[in-house]
């Protein structure tokens, strides 16, 4: 390509730029109701005016909007920016991953607009199926959020792309830990464990959550069984076998490694002295 084509798509970008600078400004500037944003292209119309290099003009785009969204004297600064990055920057360069990634970081934690950063990471995620990167990120916002079963759902989608590390598989786990449906994250830390894609450190990881968690569960249903015969019968139960006899439980759980739980009958207490065990809380 000669200096002169050269020169005329820098001249196309940088005046792209400019011009849609000037547009935000004067929708900062609260001239005009949403009308405003017809200052400012779709990228659809700019592709056309790109002369073929929609990228060169996203990428001038791209580097005036980091300028413009760092002004934290505008207290307005975020009304469009699902439309500056998702309908124009994407719309010129729908592979432009850095974009997506960085609007939705401006909505998620600047103007503290969870929805609309996630939006902008599903339409990348659409736009781009092989990068699993966008959906992950999405599950860290809502983790961050602490909307964990969200969470769990991105990370799920992003360990289904090839490629995706083992970490991911982990993130989805935990996060159904954390969401309390203890028994799904058993099953899904057990998936995790004949997983192929999982690596050795992964595995270990599995391992200690699956001893932690049926832990827990053991936990719980027998302290329940032990309150549901108190209410029942007025009375405590001499020991857990007791329970099972009397059909409040279907078996007495060994418990880990092998170690059975400890049963209280003056308390009612149900534990555990196989070591630290995520279970004993509560």
């Amino acid at each position: 390509m000669g200096r002169l084509p050269v020169l005329l798509l820098v001249t196309i970008a940088v005046a792209t730029a400019w011009t849609s600078g000037t547009a935000l400004e004067r929708m900062s500037a609260g001239r005009s109701t949403a009308d405003e944003l017809l200052y400012l292209p779709n990228g659809k119309y700019l592709r056309l005016a790109s002369l073929g290099h929609a990228s060169l003009v996203a990428d001038a785009i791209y580097i005036w909007a980091i300028q413009y969204y760092s002004n934290y004297e505008r207290e307005d600064r975020y009304r469009y920016v699902e439309h500056v990055f998702g309908n124009v920057i994407a719309e010129l360069d729908p592979h432009y991953v850095d974009a997506y990634w960085l609007g939705a970081l401006i909505l998620t934690i600047e103007a503290q607009d969870l929805d609309a950063g996630l939006r902008l990471l599903d339409q990348g995620f659409e736009k781009n199926p092989d990068r699993w990167v966008l959906p992950y990120l999405g599950g860290w916002e809502c983790y961050r959020a602490g909307d964990y079963e969200r969470a769990a759902r991105y990370f799920e989608r992003a360990a289904a792309v090839e490629g995706a590390p083992p970490s991911v598989l982990r993130m989805r786990a935990g996060m159904i830990s954390r969401a309390g449906n203890l028994e799904l994250a058993l099953r899904t830390w057990h998936e995790l464990l004949e997983d192929p894609r999982s690596d050795p450190a992964s595995r270990a990881i599995a391992e200690r959550q699956v001893r932690d968690l049926r832990v827990r569960i053991d936990l719980r249903d027998l302290r329940a069984a032990v309150e549901r015969f108190r209410s029942e019968n007025g009375r405590l139960p001499r020991n857990l076998e007791e329970l099972r006899r009397r059909a409040y439980i279907r078996f007495v759980p060994e418990g880990p490694d092998g170690h059975g739980y400890v049963y209280d009958s003056r308390t009612g207490r149900v534990s555990t002295t196989a070591g630290r065990i995520l279970g004993e809380a509560g």
